[in-house]
């Protein structure tokens, strides 16, 4: 019977200790409880020299492509970092999208129809006609003045009212 139970024990171990499987993208994605979606296809290349190539496409039609490098700066001694890619997929409304990027010295550059649109620049003509941001309002004497109701009591006193050329009247 001891043979048996160490047996068994030794079983357990070995079964628990066995190598895992990792779990790939599609497994641990949320997708609201639906099957996962499968990837199609895959690619992933890294160099000694620091470009990389990296790409996927999943079963639902969405597609990744992204590639790295280094490129010569102002000095021959600095290297930038370019990193261009794209990615495609189909809206809630079926209408295809597709963004290309690239991200290097100036930034991160998307590309894509879905992405709003600065507003074109105005004419000098359109410019002069309206007011700018920097200007000024009219001064007080030019605003007209907006008459204080009959029933209106006069202010009272601010503390600046000390320092008043004239003694404030006493009851």
């Amino acid at each position: 019977m001891y043979t048996v139970l160490v047996s068994v024990s030794v079983l357990v171990c070995l079964c628990a200790a066995r190598p895992q499987e990792a779990p790939t993208v599609a497994a641990t994605a949320p997708n609201n409880g639906k099957e996962p979606i499968q990837i199609v296809s895959q690619t992933d290349e890294n160099n000694p020299d620091g470009s990389f190539n990296f790409s996927f496409e999943a079963a639902n039609g969405i597609k990744f492509e992204e590639k790295g490098y280094l490129k010569d700066g102002a000095n021959a001694s600095d290297k930038i970092q370019v990193i261009e890619g794209s990615v495609s997929y189909t809206d809630n409304e079926g209408n295809p999208v597709t963004l290309k990027f690239i991200a290097d010295e100036n930034g991160f550059q998307p590309q894509g129809d879905h992405i709003p649109k600065a507003p074109e620049s105005q004419s000098p003509a359109e410019a002069k006609a309206l007011p700018s941001a920097g200007t000024q309002p009219a001064p007080a004497s030019a605003q007209p003045a907006v008459p204080a109701p009959a029933d209106a009591q006069p202010a009272e006193p601010g503390p600046d009212a000390a320092q008043s050329a004239e003694p404030a009247p006493t009851a």
